[in-house]
């Protein structure tokens, strides 16, 4: 999808500071800038609002039908070309040849479209995608503003596909793929999108691998080269966007992540357990394509940031065969055949001078050697600087070995250094940058010297296009100067040269006329000061190098000979005022070489620049190597600022006449911030060149944790100094912020205003806040007003401590709250773990409900405000503990808030109350608030399980005795008398029951209750009123035979015993009602009632005895007969009218209980038993 923006502003904190090329000469320099003049932000311009295109609409249907072509294309196998051995002889024919067909080719070629793009677009966001087009915020809007021009170029393979499918230059295409690339794709419902030249993916969509890939790829550029076409006109780009995968095709290959490994092919990938890093691609200078080839390994704490000083002495012990020097200095001698001057110890000495420059190496043939071995000049004997460098960059896990090294262009070396050390930092701080959404802070390396020290680093690819300055052609490499090569670009000088240069020092008839200084023991430049016999000090006014002045020159001839040369260092300098001037004094040594003068001590300069030196602002230069060469005062060594946001950092500089070079990019360790802010990604370099002077570029990212990220951008100059100035931003989804911050003349300044809009924060409805930091102290102010339902005021104010930022105050809660008299707290806004501001309150608040006295806590989150308490409730003949409370959000079934907030507040509640019905009857009961805050009970009571209302009541009655009746049956004659045999019945009726213990059971109840209007309260339910009842009718009666003798007796007969008895319980409803004018009042009837019938047990009976007088003998016979039921219907019952009224006593009487029994005639039932049993028996 693509998009177009109309006239913006350059975004304040993408504003790119100049490499510092000024050559100004200032009294304040390096690290110690004043106040630059011009404002840092531009001035905002009027910006056209972005929109999204249309699904479907012609330019997605070109752009689909261009990516078909070019993934057909691209995907088609390459013809294999023979490879040709050419001759140098051809060499030049076909270098004509090329030139001619790279402008056939330029003609030639044609875009595989044109760009139809409608002039009447305006700031259009096109699009392919089926839904409707979303409307593109002013935050997305700003957001894609600021982000143009950064991400990345297409990978140098993928470019030149594209490129050569469609036809046309993409070198200015930037791909953006990282988590701010995916979150403004989601913004826009697509999978990528564009605007002008910058393409945006979503996540997992930039793939430039699989087929789906690069057809989005092609899809996306195609947008580009359409919206270049507006551009052209003046137009605004849009935004055209794709939302969905074209069915079928394959997904792309999503970036791999888990909490331990991050891996996307086009950036790079990293595993936290095994320690190793790949960037996807990397840029150098075309000259170190040799020894920089893909898949360069890093091996672990290859730092390359402690960078040795020893190269010099590693390279001169490594040139160690003299054969082939020597055999090509004899051929030299030989073809140009010098004069024959010897020293004073007979040793040769040669004159030599550079074909190009007035430079000389003069010495022995040792001496012309070791000059020879660091040359000064190139091949053709101009005057060239050289450092010795490292073929593989040390950074980038070069050996800092014999083998690895070169002479090489000084500036070149330095400027290569600087660029492949920027590229190195952003490659792995866009890596780290994107794996930060997946790992752990804590687990990924702080910046890229930890990475180093920690990781094993892989270049997966290189491009060879990393701009530099310099000369790249000037290098000698160690088998050239081995075998003396060097010497090409020198001259033996005549006998007649060398009188006419002075070389030796002049005499006339012996009278000294001149006094030689070499500027080293091997020639280097010269000095010739007229000098007379007798003379040993002069003063003088010359330039000794393009460095030092020297104003006075003391030599004497006498003893071992030898002198001095004082100056002033860095006095008059060719280009800007980098090192602040030094007088020095350098020992002179008497030379063999020369007649009558001598060479500047090494040792000398060495002992004299070591610590003497200062860059300009005061930082102190410390040397370890220095020399006096043709340039004058060289060295390599250290500077150490003194300014407080470098203090103490390690940066390197080489002085080399009159080139002062410093090059430093710092690591996040090296930065000193002062607090609250913190170090989270730089790039930051500085770099002292005597051709541009002092300059700075990168950028340096921080943060104040849980706040707010800045980014600040350096830059320098040598008349201004340095500085840092940028913005700070406060989370962009809730703040809009304009904030500046910087960083000259030594202080940190904050300034800038924040405001939080409606509708960004739940809870706030607007915020304002100033920011300030003076003295290391940030400051924060404003105020902020609330949006919060149920408060009536607040007075929130913003402040920064603890390094946090509180917006905060007090409030007052509206009175309209249902059962709340009145309330007030304090609000805050804070961030949350998952990084979401949220408004919190907190208070008290006394609540408007009857016999309710305590304080309520407030709580406030995420809109819904909540006030709650647990109260003791006291009231009459109600006892208990509630919970009470009101909200706006909505009370769910169990009578507590759940769900959203909502705009109305509802008191709500529960409880359990316990209700004294009466002295001896208390029940719990569930109790709620209403929605108008009042305390109502209605619902079933909780009663005992059982309640006695009365003791157990007992009757016994006798209710029938029966005469004893004998019955006559017949005579048995015995002797003089008969012996009557007679039946007996007697018997009797008893009657017992209980009554009791009375008990409610199962008692409930439903209860209106309302504390606020007591005289309603009604209670009205049922229970089970329970009376456990014994009845019992117990008959006796013997049916007798009897039989009287004096001595002897027979008796016998039946022997019957019967009952009928009823055990239960009378049960019956009871009616329950209270009220507080009636009191408590139930009535019930308990009643039992059966109709059994008597169960008889028959047993036979014979018992006899004999009185003998002197004894007695008796036996009796027992034989159950049978069992018999008999009798009649019978009715048994007990009824017990109850009733109970509130303040009267319960206590039942016996006459309340009604007995219903049965009315037996026991003789008639004896003889009619009688009779049946005679039946059966007899």
């Amino acid at each position: 999808m693509a998009m177009t923006t109309g006239k913006k502003a350059a975004p304040a904190n993408t504003q790119h500071a100049q490499s510092a090329s000024q050559k100004d000469v200032a009294k304040n320099g390096f690290f110690s800038a004043n106040e630059v003049q011009q404002p840092f932000f531009e001035a905002a311009q009027v910006r056209a609002k972005m929109t999204v295109n249309e699904p479907g609409d012609h330019f997605e249907k070109q752009a689909d039908h261009v990516a078909d072509k070019v993934v057909q294309q691209i995907s088609q196998p390459k013809p294999v070309q023979p490879v040709a051995v050419q001759k140098k002889s051809d060499e030049k024919e076909d270098k004509k040849e090329k030139e001619l067909n790279k402008g056939e080719k330029e003609v030639q070629r044609k875009p595989i479209f044109e760009s139809d793009a409608d002039p009447n677009e305006g700031d259009n966001l096109k699009r392919s995608s089926q839904s409707a087009a979303p409307d593109v915020s002013p935050q997305t809007q700003h957001r894609i503003e600021s982000s143009k021009g950064g991400g990345e170029p297409l990978p140098a393979n993928t470019r030149e596909e594209m490129e050569g499918a469609m036809g046309t230059d993409l070198s200015a295409v930037r791909v953006h793929h990282g988590n701010e690339a995916a979150d403004l794709s989601n913004q826009l419902q697509a999978q990528a999108f564009t605007h002008g030249n910058d393409i945006y993916f979503g996540e997992g969509k930039y793939d430039t691998q699989s087929q789906s890939g690069r057809h989005l790829l092609a899809h996306e550029l195609t947008h580009t080269v359409q919206q270049a076409g507006a551009i052209k006109r003046k137009e605004m780009p849009s935004i055209q966007r794709d939302e969905a995968a074209t069915t079928g095709a394959a997904p792309a290959t999503a970036p791999a992540a888990s909490d331990r490994v991050f891996s996307d092919p086009a950036i790079g990938s990293i595993d936290i357990d095994a320690r190793k890093i790949e960037l996807a691609t990397l840029k150098v200078p075309a000259f170190k394509r040799m020894y920089h080839q893909p898949g360069l390994i890093i091996p672990r704490n290859a730092t390359g940031e402690d960078r040795p000083n020893n190269q010099v002495s590693v390279w001169r012990a490594g040139i160690r065969s003299e054969a082939e020097f020597n055999s090509r200095l004899d051929a030299k001698i030989q073809r140009e055949n010098p004069p024959a001057i010897r020293s004073t110890s007979g040793t040769p000495l040669y004159y030599m001078k550079l074909k190009r420059a007035n430079n000389y190496a003069i010495g022995s043939r040792a001496d012309i050697r070791n000059a020879a071995m660091v040359p000064s000049w190139n091949i053709s004997g101009s005057e060239v600087s050289y450092d010795v460098d490292h073929k593989r960059e040390l950074q980038l896990g070069g050996l800092n070995a014999f083998e690895n090294f070169w002479l090489f262009d000084s500036d070149a070396n330095q400027s290569s250094g600087r660029n492949i050390n920027g590229e190195f930092v952003r490659a792995f701080g866009a890596l780290k940058t994107a794996a930060r959404a997946n790992i752990n802070e804590s687990n990924l390396p702080s910046d890229l010297p930890a990475a180093k020290q920690g990781f094993e680093i892989k270049i997966n690819q290189f491009t060879y296009n990393l701009p530099f300055t310099g000369n790249p052609e000037n290098v000698w490499q160690a088998s050239e100067v081995t075998s003396g090569l060097p010497l090409d670009g020198l001259n033996l000088l005549t006998a007649a040269q060398i009188e006419a240069a002075g070389l030796r020092g002049r005499s006339t008839g012996g009278t000294v006329t001149q006094l030689t200084i070499m500027s080293k023991s091997t020639g280097g430049s010269l000095q010739r000061i007229p000098w007379n016999d007798g003379d040993t000090s002069k003063e003088v006014s010359f330039r000794f190098g393009q460095n030092f002045h020297v104003t006075n020159v003391n030599y004497d001839i006498s003893g071992e000979g030898g002198g001095s040369i004082t100056g002033i260092a860095f006095r008059d300098p060719e280009g800007p005022a980098l090192v602040d001037p030094a007088s020095l004094t350098f020992q002179v040594i008497k030379s063999r070489n020369v007649n009558y003068g001598g060479y500047v001590s090494e040792a000398s300069v060495q002992q004299q620049v070591a610590s003497i030196l200062r860059l300009r602002g005061m930082s102190p230069i410390t040397l370890q190597q220095a020399s006096f060469d043709e340039n004058g005062i060289s060295g390599v060594g250290k500077v150490l600022p003194t300014i407080r946001l470098f203090e103490g950092a390690d940066v390197d500089i080489v002085i080399n006449g009159s080139s002062v070079r410093l090059r430093k990019i710092f690591n996040g360790s090296e930065i000193r911030l002062p607090p609250p802010f913190s170090v989270t990604n730089t790039s930051l370099q500085v770099f002292v060149d005597s051709a541009a002077g002092l300059g700075a570029e990168g950028n340096l990212q921080f943060e104040i944790s849980n706040v707010g990220r800045g980014s600040v951008t350096a830059s320098a100059s040598t008349g201004q100094g340095f500085a840092v100035r940028g913005t700070f931003e406060l989370d962009p989804r809730y703040f809009d912020s304009n904030i500046t911050v910087a960083y000259a003349n030594n202080q940190f300044t904050v300034e800038g205003n924040a405001r939080i809009g409606a509708g960004k924060i739940r809870g706030i409805k607007s915020a304002s806040l100033h920011f300030s930091y003076e003295n290391d102290v940030l400051t924060a102010t404003g105020t902020a007003e609330p949006d919060i339902k149920g408060i009536r005021s607040a007075e929130l104010n913003v402040s920064f401590g603890n390094n946090q930022l509180v917006i905060g105050g007090s409030f007052v809660l509206d009175e309209n709250i249902p059962g709340i008299q009145s309330g007030n707290g304090t609000a805050q806004l804070t961030r949350g773990a998952d990084g979401i501001y949220h408004v919190t309150a907190s208070g008290t608040a006394v609540p408007r409900i009857p016999h309710i006295n305590t304080s309520l806590s407030i709580n406030y989150d995420d809109g819904a405000l909540t006030l709650e308490g647990t109260a003791a409730y006291t009231a009459d003949r109600v006892s208990g503990n509630v919970t009470v409370g009101a909200t706006n959000r909505a009370i769910g079934a169990d009578g507590t808030p759940s769900g959203p907030a909502g705009d109305h507040f509802t008191a709500y509640g529960s409880g359990s109350l316990t209700l004294r019905v009466t002295d001896w009857l208390q029940a719990t009961a569930t109790v709620r608030v209403t929605p108008a805050g009042e305390i109502e009970v209605v619902g079933r009571l909780e009663l005992p399980s059982s309640v006695d209302v009365f003791p157990q009541k007992a009757i016994n009655k006798n209710l029938f005795t029966a005469p004893t009746i004998q019955i006559p049956l017949f005579a048995i004659p015995l002797g003089p008398r008969s012996i009557g045999l007679v039946a007996t019945i007697n018997g009797g009726l008893d009657f017992e029951a209980s009554v009791g213990p009375g008990q409610l059971r199962n008692v409930f109840g439903q209860i209106e209750f309302n504390p606020s209007h007591p005289e309603d309260t009604r209670i009205s339910g049922g229970a089970q009123f329970v009376i456990p009842a014994h009845a019992g009718i117990t008959l006796h009666a013997d049916l007798g035979i009897g039989l009287s003798v004096a001595a002897a007796s027979v008796t016998g007969g039946i022997e019957i015993r019967g009952g009928l008895g009823l055990e239960g319980e009378a049960s019956a409803s009871a009616d329950l009602s209270w009220s507080p004018t009636s009191g408590f009042e139930f009535n019930a009837l308990g009643q039992i009632e059966v109709h059994p019938q008597f169960t008889f047990d028959v047993n036979a009976l014979l018992r006899a005895s004999l009185d003998l007088g002197v004894t007695s003998l008796s036996k009796e016979w027992r034989h159950n007969l049978a069992a018999f039921s008999y009798g009649p219907d019978i009715q048994l019952g007990v009824s017990l009218p109850v009733h109970y009224k509130d303040g009267e006593p319960f206590d039942i009487s016996t006459d309340d209980i009604q007995v219903t029994y049965p009315h037996i005639d026991i003789p008639q039932m004896a003889s009619g038993l009688a009779n049946q049993i005679s039946n059966a028996i007899i």
